[in-house]
């Protein structure tokens, strides 16, 4: 596998292969390293997704060479083949683990979600999982605490909640601070979310001190040009100065990455 490479500007944490505009993965990474010398962006983590229309190794050989894009795998914790799905996964070149309770329709403190978190947790991996709270995320009856509880249960893992729970950020904020291995993303809700949500995960940002706080665009939910520029307006007018900034846009992701960066 071609070594990474990191820069010192900006690192996106969380972002998909556009399946809406092209047809082989191969193409959808070539649009992507594209936007990303447009937006600025120097590395990403590429989050498979299951239901796309590529299959995990064609995604990993898209990836496999691509110095700038780290490739984190979704596998359903349910489905009854996990240990086998995570050795393949990393033999491929994966080096993170995507789960997505919300569509795939789990607890995240499922005892079989532990365990593959437990799991990754021994490989050096993170582990994100998906933390919108739509109506079907509520409707599901999913909380935050069950990820914190998770994190919990698999305490040598790092555990990323996206999306930094949404209007829950200030719930998953209070659990932050009791458990050392949870992290969130500010992927999506850093940009859906009108002023008074979003003043309440900046509030987040600053009780953390940029702690275990990545930064993501959920790409191609919009254009990275686009993501990044209001991102990054958003970010000034919402008083996240300039040196969380450089934690949350850089740093953070830098010590969540080099792990496993050959």
């Amino acid at each position: 596998m071609t070594s990474k490479h990191y820069g010192d500007q900006l690192i996106d944490a969380h972002l998909h292969l556009d399946d809406r505009e092209h047809t082989t993965a191969v193409g959808a990474v070539a649009t992507l390293l594209s936007q990303m010398d447009t937006a600025g962006v120097d590395h990403a983590v590429v989050l498979h997704l299951k239901w796309q229309r590529w299959s995990m190794a064609e995604v990993a050989e898209a990836l496999v060479h691509q110095p700038r894009l780290t490739g984190f795998v979704n596998i359903d914790p349910v489905s009854g083949r996990q240990p086998s799905d995570l050795a393949e996964a990393s033999a491929m070149g994966f080096r993170g683990l995507k789960l997505h309770p919300r569509l795939q329709r789990y607890r995240p403190d499922d005892p079989r979600c532990i365990e593959l978190v437990q799991q990754a947790g021994a490989l050096g991996w993170p582990t994100v999982l998906d933390c919108f709270p739509d109506g079907e995320w509520l409707l599901a009856g999913l909380d935050v605490r069950q990820y914190a509880i998770l994190a919990r249960e698999a305490p040598a893992s790092r555990v990323i909640v996206a999306h930094a729970a949404g209007h829950h950020c200030l719930d998953l904020l209070m659990l932050a601070k009791r458990v050392p291995n949870l992290w969130f993303d500010l992927s999506y809700s850093w940009l859906y979310y009108e002023p008074g949500v979003i003043a309440d995960i900046a509030y987040c940002i600053r009780s953390m001190r940029g702690e275990r706080v990545l930064f993501g665009t959920d790409y191609p939910d919009r254009g990275l040009p686009e993501s990044i520029q209001r991102s990054l307006e958003r970010l000034a007018e919402h008083g996240v100065d300039a040196d969380l900034q450089r934690k949350i846009l850089w740093q953070n992701a830098y010590r969540l990455l080099q792990t496993h960066s050959v």
